[in-house]
């Protein structure tokens, strides 16, 4: 009789139920909302966060119980309020954002990363190539040899990017 509910215990399934109610949290569920998944869900939880941590440092920063009036706008604000504040502000936000704006917004910020990702190796080779031997030395043997060797890395990986972008299209 003892041994029964250590029988019975599956900790796979609390940790899935678990995370499971961490993002019903996320996705709204629990207020009869359905919005568009766990990607959704896990999103709006980061901005949650994010928003009380600009939200916070900001009343943090121009007051925070501290200072003269005229040079910290929000110094009736304590720290407890600030944090109080901040979550309200924080929940409404996470809320109330609809997840299309969600969805538009990850999107945006997920393209920006890929251009620089993609093309950031491209633009520092090149510009290795352009300047490179430093401070107005002519070429010699070596460095025209390590400018032909840079050339067929940009090479090699723009025809990588080519190939790859042409099975996305």
């Amino acid at each position: 009789m003892m041994a029964l509910p250590l029988a019975l215990a599956d900790l796979g399934s609390t940790f899935q139920g678990v995370w499971y109610n961490i993002i019903s949290i996320g996705n709204l569920s629990w207020l009869g909302v359905s919005d568009g998944g766990i990607v959704v869900a896990f999103t709006r939880i980061l901005l949650g966060l994010l928003a009380f941590a600009l939200f916070f440092a900001v009343i943090t920063i121009f007051g925070g119980g501290k200072g003269d009036p005229k040079r910290a706008p929000l110094s009736f604000f304590n720290r407890t309020q600030a944090m109080i504040v901040s979550g309200i502000l924080a929940v409404i936000t996470a809320v109330f954002l609809p997840a299309q704006v969600i969805l538009a917004v990850g999107t945006g910020w997920a393209t920006a990363m890929a251009f620089v990702l993609l093309f950031g190796p491209v633009v520092g080779v090149g510009y290795l190539l352009w300047s490179f031997p430093f401070n107005g030395q002519p070429d010699t043997k070596g460095t025209l040899f390590l400018k032909f060797v840079l050339c067929l890395l940009l090479f090699w990986i723009l025809s990588a990017m080519r190939y790859h972008v042409a099975r996305l299209w």
